[in-house]
């Protein structure tokens, strides 16, 4: 389901957005089942500060692991995924100039995702290569090479 008033702008980078988007639902659909196995996730978009709301209607998120979930490579005790989804999500939002967080859905049933843009404000670089810079924690480890 979609809840989305009319002319909402955030600028953002594309294909980043589509990649926070992508993971958020992906995310839904893999942790949304309710008792009997229905998955229901609903999106809402509100105008101020390009506001976006992902909400499911599974487990939701226990909160002393709210704050951890964003890491990499962190999955919870069903997930049968890589554990980079939210990784990417929390990502793109720093690199749009936002924040994410995570909570109870309403009804208290689910996980609500919470995604705030800034709406039209400021520019973004016109070069792809600020990603590099802005990724701050969210940069790849990198592993030692071996001498050969």
């Amino acid at each position: 389901m979609l809840d989305a008033p009319a002319g909402i702008t955030v600028r953002g980078w594309e294909p980043g957005l589509r990649l926070l988007l992508d993971n958020l639902l992906a995310n839904g659909v893999a942790h949304g089942a309710d008792a009997g196995g229905l998955v229901s996730v609903t999106v809402g978009l509100r105008r101020v500060g390009g506001w976006i709301t992902v909400d499911d209607g599974g487990p939701g998120v226990p909160g002393q692991h709210r704050e951890r979930i964003f890491e990499r490579f962190r999955r919870g005790p069903a997930g049968a995924g890589s554990g980079l989804g939210l990784t990417l999500v929390a990502q793109q939002t720093a690199l749009h100039r936002g924040a994410v967080t995570v909570g109870g859905a309403p009804g208290g049933t689910g996980a609500r995702f919470e995604v705030r843009l800034p709406a039209g404000e400021g520019e973004l670089p016109n070069r792809r290569d600020w990603l590099i810079g802005t990724a701050g924690i969210y940069r790849s480890q990198g592993f030692p090479k071996e001498d050969s």
